[in-house]
């Protein structure tokens, strides 16, 4: 993937609905590519765009921060079958860049009233799932997303859920179509880079992170800081620096653990079994007397259970949802919520 020697073309320019206008939007996407990395854990994770939804595929959406457990997994693959018919209803290469009359209305309602109704799933997690099964059609409409949306067409949450998505789904089109020559080009030359993206998820790229309605992680630090991870000197048992997450992993290394939360007082700290599964993962603030200080039975912190901390809850969920295939649950001790964050 080559993002190298990028030029600036005026002809790269998008003048959003919300009036803000983002000049090199080649060099924004690169930018994104590179420095949030969702597209290293969500893009490009294995999803094959056929007429089956299998648990795998539900848990490629926990890369993008969907934050589902075990059990709202289950509870979606059980109603797999009709979600399976109603994508059969759906070509493979199906897009919204298309004229509207070529757009598959019906079958799209179809698919999402199928999906309206499963207990904790709402349109967030919905499309962040479908979008991987159809993703030149199906945006991904997270809080930030819908946030923009509802302020550009001044939609209101009436009707049926269903009706709501379906509006929603309406006025992204007409943002695609804006824009639609500029995303053509920019997803041509992203191609020659090796770097595959729908104008359908460029679309959303550009309304989540650079449309002022969110400032996403990946803007607050500097490019080229150095990791919270490595801040102090020779400490990690293990460091997962990569795309999307920044976690420190602890695992018999109690001084290494220990110095980490004295260094990062206002982080967080994931709980989990030497072997991580979905089923035990408790997240924390730094400062819990529940996993800091001396341990209350004398065992140490990072033996039968391991330590996986962070500044940035997000990137905690990320690495959960990647690597475990869960979702953690907060501490009732600390309750542990990051002032600001958006969940995608």
């Amino acid at each position: 993937m080559d993002t190298g020697g990028v030029a600036a073309d005026p002809l790269l320019a998008l003048r959003l609905r919300n009036g803000v206008r983002i000049d090199d939007a080649l060099k924004k996407a690169l930018e994104f590519v590179e420095r949030d990395g969702s597209y290293a854990t969500y893009d490009l994770a294995a999803v094959a765009q056929d007429n089956e939804l299998t648990e795998s595929d539900i848990r490629v959406a926990n890369a993008m921060i969907a934050r589902m457990s075990t059990r709202v997994i289950t509870e979606i693959h059980a109603r797999a079958p009709a979600i399976n018919a109603a994508l059969a209803d759906i070509p493979a290469a199906a897009s919204l860049a298309v004229p509207d009359d070529a757009v598959p209305w019906g079958a799209l309602e179809n698919l999402m009233q199928v999906m309206d109704g499963i207990p904790d799933v709402r349109l967030a997690r919905q499309t962040k799932v479908l979008h991987k099964k159809r993703p030149a059609l199906i945006p991904i409409l997270d809080s930030v997303v819908q946030t923009y949306l509802l302020r550009v067409d001044r939609i209101r949450r009436t009707g049926t859920s269903v009706g709501y998505a379906m509006e929603l789904i309406g006025s992204y089109k007409r943002e695609l179509d804006l824009h639609l020559p500029v995303l053509q080009s920019l997803r041509s030359e992203l191609g020659r880079r090796g770097i595959s993206l729908t104008e359908c998820r460029l679309l959303d790229l550009f309304l989540w992170a650079y449309s002022g309605t969110y400032t996403p992680p990946f803007q607050k630090a500097e490019p080229g800081a150095s990791n919270e991870s490595t801040a102090v000197a020779g400490m990690p048992s293990e460091t997962h620096a990569g795309p999307r997450f920044d976690v420190s992993i602890f695992r018999d290394d109690e001084d290494g653990y220990l110095d980490w939360l004295a260094a990062h007082p206002a982080g967080f700290v994931l709980n989990a079994a030497r072997s991580p599964g979905p089923s035990y993962l408790i997240l924390h603030r730094a400062a819990c007397r529940t996993i800091s200080g001396r341990p209350t039975r004398g065992g140490p912190w990072t033996g039968p259970y391991i330590k996986i901390c962070s500044a940035d809850e997000l990137h905690i969920a990320a690495w959960a949802g990647r690597e475990v295939g869960g979702a953690p649950k907060r501490c009732g001790v600390c309750l542990p919520r990051q002032a600001g964050s958006v969940p995608r």
